[in-house]
């Protein structure tokens, strides 16, 4: 997110999940799900690919 200047909400709708599931990912109260984690990935490479 930090990377990108992403807000919550824009991360969020970036990669198709809630808000508050960001939340949870970015402050450690959930563990990162392998999937999300490979869409996170996969923004990363269109955003680069696209600059």
């Amino acid at each position: 997110m930090e990377h990108n200047h992403l807000s919550l909400t824009q991360a969020a709708h970036a990669i198709g999940m809630t808000r508050r599931m960001i939340a949870y990912y970015k402050s450690g109260a959930r563990p990162i799900a392998k999937t999300v984690w490979l869409a996170c990935i996969g923004f990363e490479a269109l955003e680069h690919q696209a600059a």
